[in-house]
């Protein structure tokens, strides 16, 4: 039963995504840190001036529509994007924009990240469900 709400939730998600954010075109190859930590590791290519902006996205798994993530990926001066936590894997994902991360986000951008997770299970689940089936984060 419970495997079952979580896919429901996803669905509602996934659906809620594709149709209120807009796709992100236009990428290049980052580098591949492979560390779970996209939001340090976009904050830190800014910092580091290898890009200009840090933007928080929902990645979906092109082989498999309930593989949901709120990820954080860079804007370079071209406009390009670039992925700098999975590196060559980006094209395996489709990309939404959910929003630019502002300089003064930085040093709480783990609390960014919690947010969007957070919010996203909450508007597409319910609270006595989440309870009963002991669900937290699913994205």
């Amino acid at each position: 039963m419970r495997k079952r709400y979580i896919k429901a939730v996803k669905r509602r998600i996934y659906d809620y995504v594709v149709a209120n954010y807009s796709r992100m075109d236009g990428f290049a190859m980052g580098s591949g840190l492979w560390n779970y930590k996209c939001h340090v590791n976009a904050v830190q290519a800014v910092k580091d001036g290898r890009a200009t902006k840090v933007i928080a996205c929902i990645a979906i798994n092109e082989s498999d529509w309930k593989e949901i993530i709120v990820h954080f990926v860079n804007q370079l001066k071209g406009g390009t994007y670039q992925d700098n936590t999975w590196g060559w894997e980006y094209d395996q994902y489709r990309y939404y924009f959910v929003k630019e991360v502002g300089e003064a986000e930085f040093s709480e951008i783990g609390l960014v990240l919690e947010s969007l997770q957070k919010t996203l299970v909450k508007i597409h689940s319910n609270l006595l469900l989440r309870k009963l089936f002991r669900i937290k984060d699913i994205v």
